[in-house]
């Protein structure tokens, strides 16, 4: 999990320095804002789908998450996941409002300005719940919740830029940052608390053929998007956006927010694979409670 984490902060870093302070960088980002869909509807349904995003829905979607981890009684697991989402969180802000600037390199104002957009905020929270999800369910639900997850942090993403919020390359930093934070908790909670594996049921069992298959599809969306990121790439070292059709670089970045979600929620499931993330024998402690209760039972019937 640490490896994960540290792919993604050199990742991450990569992005930003060709996105943010590259020219090129900052024409593809543009060439997708300028190419988005104006659909009366699509507008509509992806400011109902921004509004879930807010400081209230944060707050009672960490508390939902928090519930799910006390129920079953991993209180470490509540704290691994809620170090995930504020972390992440602060993490993203600190960024885009502190640390990181944008130069303005092309010489015209996209819908944001020059104003530094990047990660997202919204695509962060998406990603964090999702992710924090997948760590506090049971080992067989995970590949479920990372499901549920990925559509709700790829609609998200993908909505800020329909809505001209965000560029392409601020939603995949916000998964980046989301993945580091993940990496780093999950090999602090192996480190402190250890981690043992579990009988891996029916569902569980296929995913050594699972994730490499989903994983495969990511990477396969992503290369079918690089062949329209080419096209606005050229396009944009000969100055020639204008002859370009732009809802191509928008379908694009989509299919990219996409891919990238996808590779990075298999990426979690598949590390956590067989992991219960419990105690050493703490599973055997609750059989001989268990157990206790049981004969203890059988002999007040007896």
């Amino acid at each position: 999990m640490l490896s994960l984490a540290v792919v993604s902060v050199l990742v991450l870093a990569l992005l930003y320095v060709v996105a943010v302070h590259t020219n090129w960088g900052q024409r593809i980002d543009d060439a997708a804002l300028d190419g988005r869909t104006h659909r009366t509807a699509v507008l509509n349904a992806t400011s109902r789908l921004l509004d879930t995003i807010s400081i209230a829905s944060l707050a009672l979607g960490s508390a939902a998450i928090l519930v799910i981890a006390i129920a079953r009684r991993r209180p470490h697991l509540a704290i691994a996941a809620g170090t995930i989402i504020l972390g992440a969180n602060v993490s993203t802000q600190l960024l885009k409002k502190v640390v990181l600037d944008r130069p303005d390199l092309v010489g015209r104002q996209d819908t944001l300005g020059m104003t530094n957009s990047f990660p997202s905020g919204h695509s962060t929270v998406a990603m964090a719940l999702a992710v924090a999800l997948v760590l506090v369910v049971s080992e067989s639900a995970r590949p479920w919740a990372a499901f549920g997850g990925l559509a709700y942090a790829t609609l998200v993403g993908a909505g800020t830029v329909t809505a001209g919020w965000h560029r392409p390359s601020d939603v995949v930093g916000a998964y980046l940052v989301v993945t580091a934070w993940t990496g780093a908790t999950v090999a602090v909670l192996i480190w402190t608390e250890g981690a043992e594996r579990e009988r891996p049921s029916v569902l569980v069992r296929s995913m050594p053929t699972l994730s490499p298959f989903l994983a495969g599809i990511g990477i396969g969306v992503l290369l079918g998007a690089l062949a329209g990121v080419s096209t606005t790439l050229v396009a944009a070292r000969e100055d020639q956006l204008d002859a370009v059709d732009l809802s191509g670089a928008y379908a694009a970045s989509i299919a990219v927010i996409f891919g990238v979600a996808l590779v990075l929620l298999v990426s979690v499931v598949a590390a956590l694979r067989g992991l219960s993330l419990d105690p050493p024998g703490h599973d055997a402690e609750r059989a001989d409670v268990t157990d206790a209760t049981t004969a203890t039972t059988a002999a007040v019937t007896a």
